[in-house]
């Protein structure tokens, strides 16, 4: 079976290193720019387990024992600051147990729910007085999108500075030329909804524009900072987060999952409310870190959260002979580990094996139901 990867980033690149670990070995990955060169190597790559919803834990439950490999094998830098997640009501701590309980049976013990004393204990420069609780992952951490992408690239046949401007007939038209596919995997992270187009197999990519920055701050911490996210999801809000980068400095900015951001060109979009993002992240910096509000917020930069509709990310058969792995949002890079082995199962398989439930993954229909799944090439 050949199989041409569109997109090398992340996404594309763990699909086609999962392929190649179940044995298919003709497997071309082909991108317009170059390797983590779009939102992989812009991501401030927070990598965690600390979610709500059992299938999303569960496939990032799977992804960092992937990232663990990667770090054991490969020399993968993983910052293991811890993650925390903090609440704003009881029903968010009865949640956060749940939580909890689920990553204790998947094997990540040391999860926990804090009381506020431990949260102001954790964060001292944390205006805390409206948590009730926080949700833990002392193991969580962060890493280099760079880095990452190209460890898993090692190996792999990758075709930079090619771009994908035809299909007909298992038969891609390049900008390099043909290539022949029994199968092609749109990976293609904003870009795959056009991609998706051209495939013949449509997937509604809805490609949101997020800025992140870095605030210089007053002084040096005594502590490691562990990347917060005073977020919940399901909120139709965005919350501020912030993330150790040194003694000195943070990584901060504001995040969301849902569809609730300008959509902009993937060719064309620019930093035109650099000065208006800056002032909302320095609003919510000051009053979630009083003791830091002197800080320098600036070098900002830009990129992409490649959303679907249903905030859900899309991994299955879009049409026959085209495979679809894409729309994670602003969370690929730490779903990418699983959401490249699902893709490789179900296509080598047949079915997604690794994280029960998967399936409902598969690209939905306007019903909100997943269609049938064409015949493996």
């Amino acid at each position: 079976m050949k199989v041409v990867v569109v997109g090398a980033g992340a996404l594309g690149l763990c699909t086609a290193r999962e392929l190649t670990n179940l044995g298919v070995s003709d497997v071309t990955v082909i991108d317009r720019g170059s390797v983590a060169g779009a939102s992989s190597g812009l991501s401030v790559g927070i990598i965690e387990t600390q979610y709500l919803d059992p299938l999303a834990i569960e496939i990032r439950v799977l992804a960092m024992n992937i990232f663990a490999g990667l770090e054991r094998d490969h020399g993968l830098k993983i910052t293991r600051n811890g993650y925390l997640r903090p609440a704003r009501t009881e029903a968010d701590l009865t949640a956060y147990e749940r939580s909890v309980e689920l990553q204790h049976e998947l094997g990540v013990h040391d999860a926990k729910v804090l009381t506020p004393d431990e949260i102001k204990a954790l964060v001292p420069d944390m205006k805390t007085d409206d948590f009730p609780g926080a949700l833990f992952g002392p193991s969580d951490g962060y890493i280099d999108g760079h880095l990452y992408c190209s460890i898993l690239a090692e190996g792999l046949d990758v075709r930079a500075g090619t771009r994908l401007l035809g299909y007909e007939a298992n038969r891609l038209e390049t900008s390099k030329g043909t290539l022949e596919a029994d199968l092609v995997v749109n990976a293609a992270g904003g870009w795959a909804g056009r991609v998706g187009e051209l495939l013949g197999a449509p997937v509604p990519i809805l490609p949101q524009r997020h800025m992140a920055l870095v605030a210089h701050l007053p002084r040096a911490l005594e502590y490691v900072m562990p990347s917060v996210m005073d977020y919940i999801p399901a909120t139709g809000d965005y919350g501020l987060y912030f993330r150790h980068e040194s003694p000195e400095h943070l990584i901060a900015g504001l995040h969301t999952e849902e569809a609730i951001h300008d959509l902009v060109d993937p060719d064309d979009f620019t930093r035109s409310d650099q000065q208006d993002y800056m002032e909302r992240v320095a609003e919510r910096f000051a009053h979630r870190l009083p003791g830091l509000a002197d800080a320098r917020l600036g070098n900002v930069w830009a990129g992409l959260y490649p959303i679907s509709p249903d905030g859900l990310p899309t991994v299955g058969f879009g049409a026959p002979g085209v495979f679809t792995v894409a729309g994670a949002g602003g969370s690929g890079l730490q779903q990418s580990p699983a959401l490249g082995r699902l893709a490789a199962e179900w296509i080598v398989y047949g079915e997604p094996r690794s994280v029960a439930g998967a399936s409902a993954l598969s690209p939905r229909t306007s019903g909100g139901s997943p269609p049938p799944a064409p015949p493996r090439p």
